[in-house]
């Protein structure tokens, strides 16, 4: 005996259907709806179903398809009861086996002899016979509102069915009625495992409590959303929206957007991980730039100032406000310097340890070392520069200062050895002629220092060479060429000249040693002259130093080989 299940809205339908076959003797079940249909089966399966094409909740196509997904199902034979199906069979999918066979509904006696006909042709085994047939349509006119019904509803199905966001239909008690392909896409479940479901039981159990409190309290308001925020389920992060829609009064429909964000949010905490990364390297790159000891200023592409370190208003002596009227072209010293700079920018796009100068606000020139990149936007055209300056100030001080050194005697402040004999070869080309050397060397300083320590030697010496400065020219060379032993280059100098520099340095001595501070001090002296055009420098040199020796004599009273006077 056939098992028959049919699902059909109509009460009077389903009070006929129901008289009708259980006369026949056959074990025969109904379902008002596409949902009461699919409790059912979950205990009863029929082997023939009669199916309402247009119902509330799950509509009969919707359930034939979750039929034809279920393997204990596959073997029922489905017939569509529905004149509207019947009129659109033409465009109905009889072909691809969703159902078997659609059965108009007409008057009573008509529908209960098809009836008959089709159990009769199942029981039978003669189902193939039928498969693809609509059946009852004979005489049935056209009804063109119906038409236009269904051609919108089609309209809508199309629209939910290509709709990127997830959409869903519940009961009041939140059964699933409908899941769009966005929605089964979204849940990453099936159509059959989902209708007829409790939507709420789809996440943990906090989230079920917070939907369920929410939609036990329905607005009159279609408006508002009941429930709207973002859940976790299947490691996704899903934005859930629940509307109710009133059909009358207290029969309420509840619909569910769904919206897969697992990828929106990850770009949010991404791009909030990144906006936090981006503060930190800017906090750290405004430390590097406001603190560095360098100068770092950025200008735009006019040349006004748009950012100023500490250091850049330390060096210039101006705050950034103080700037805000002035161009970067205003610092430069020399606008000439300034303009071979820029030139080398503007050929090769930067410039680095460039030196020039610039004015300091209280009108002191700087010379700095200026290292400039250009700055572009996002179309790559020039919107400013970045400059690097350096105050050099120290560094030439240095420079100078280490160049002093390398020429000068640190003790003395005279030349050094090493001057003294540079300047004697470029004097050897005849140069300044006739030339006169003179050397000095300072009697019994080695006595000195053995008896009054070194620190008394050390000013001996320095006030050597200071009676030597104040004594000679300014043209004249001085230099400390030993210990105790000084020389001396007198250009331009004849035999008159070189002997008023000699008596000289001879009265300021004998005026220091009037002055008894130190009347043992003394120094021996000798000199010599040469005008001839090719001079000898070195021969020149030892005549001078022979000449100082003999001096040395007269203060000891004894003749000693030289070398023999440090005492």
């Amino acid at each position: 005996m056939q098992q028959i299940l049919v699902v059909d809205n109509h009460p009077v339908v389903r009070q006929f259907m129901s008289d009708l076959l259980a006369k026949r003797g056959y074990n025969i079940v109904t379902a008002e709806d596409g949902l009461s249909a699919l409790q059912l089966m979950k205990s009863y399966i029929p082997d023939i179903i009669f199916v309402d094409l247009v119902m509330p909740n799950i509509d009969g196509n919707t359930l034939c398809q979750v039929i034809r997904s279920r393997k204990d199902l596959k073997h029922a034979f489905i017939v569509v009861l529905s004149a509207v199906a019947v009129e659109e069979s033409s465009n109905f999918s009889l072909a691809n086996g969703l159902i078997d066979v659609v059965l108009a509904k007409g008057p009573l006696d008509s529908l209960a002899w098809h009836i008959d006909y089709i159990i009769k042709h199942v029981e039978a085994g003669r189902a193939d016979r039928l498969r693809g047939e609509a059946i009852g349509g004979k005489n049935l006119f056209a009804r063109q509102i119906t038409k236009d019904l269904m051609s919108s509803r089609k309209h809508h199905e199309m629209t939910l069915y290509f709709m990127t966001e997830g959409l869903m239909e519940l009961t009041q008690d939140a059964e699933i009625t409908y899941a769009n392909p966005a929605a089964l896409s979204i849940l990453d479940d099936s159509q059959e495992n989902l209708l007829a479901t409790d939507f709420i039981k789809l996440f943990n159990n906090a989230d079920q409590d917070r939907i369920r409190q929410r939609i036990s309290e329905v607005p009159r308001v279609n408006q508002e959303p009941l429930f709207d925020e973002i859940l976790t389920l299947n490691n996704k992060l899903l934005s859930v929206k629940i509307i109710s829609f009133y059909q009358e009064a207290h029969q309420y429909t509840l619909v569910v957007m769904l919206m897969d964000v697992t990828l929106q949010k990850q770009a949010e905490r991404n791009l909030v991980k990144e906006k936090e990364r981006y503060r930190r390297e800017r906090d750290f790159l405004d430390k590097i730039f406001d603190n560095s000891a360098d100068a770092f200023v950025i200008v735009d592409e006019h040349g006004r100032f748009t950012r100023w370190n500490n250091n850049a208003a330390r060096m210039f002596g101006y705050s950034f406000d103080e700037l805000r009227e002035k161009k970067a072209f205003d610092l430069y010293t020399d606008p000439k310097a300034m303009e071979e700079m820029l030139d080398l920018l503007r050929r090769q796009g930067y410039v680095q340890n460039y030196e020039v100068n610039f004015t300091h606000k209280d009108g002191t020139s700087m010379p700095c070392a200026v290292s400039v990149s250009l700055l572009y936007g996002e179309k790559q055209q020039k919107i400013g520069s970045l400059s690097i300056i350096r105050d050099l100030s120290q560094w030439k001080q240095t420079e100078e200062r280490l160049t002093y050194l390398s020429f000068h005697d640190s003790l003395t402040g005279v030349y050094n050895r090493g001057y003294f004999e540079e300047e004697m070869k470029r004097f050897a080309k005849g140069r300044h002629l006739p030339l006169g050397i003179i050397v000095c060397d300072i009697n019994k300083l080695k006595r000195t220092n053995d008896t009054l320590g070194h620190k008394k030697g050390d000013a001996l010496i320095q006030k050597a060479a200071g009676i030597l400065k104040r004594s000679l020219r300014a043209s004249d060379i001085i230099a400390r060429i030993g210990g105790d032993e000084f020389a001396v280059l007198v250009p331009e100098a004849d035999e008159e000249v070189i002997e008023n520099c000699v008596q000289r340095i001879r009265a300021v001595i004998e005026a220091y040693r009037a002055q008894k501070p130190d009347p043992g001090f003394s120094i021996a002296i000798g000199y010599a002259l040469s005008s001839e055009h090719s001079v000898d420098t070195n021969a020149l040199f030892k005549r001078a130093d022979d000449n100082m020796y003999q001096d040395k004599q007269s203060y000891s009273g004894t003749f000693f080989p030289k070398g023999d006077f440090d005492y």
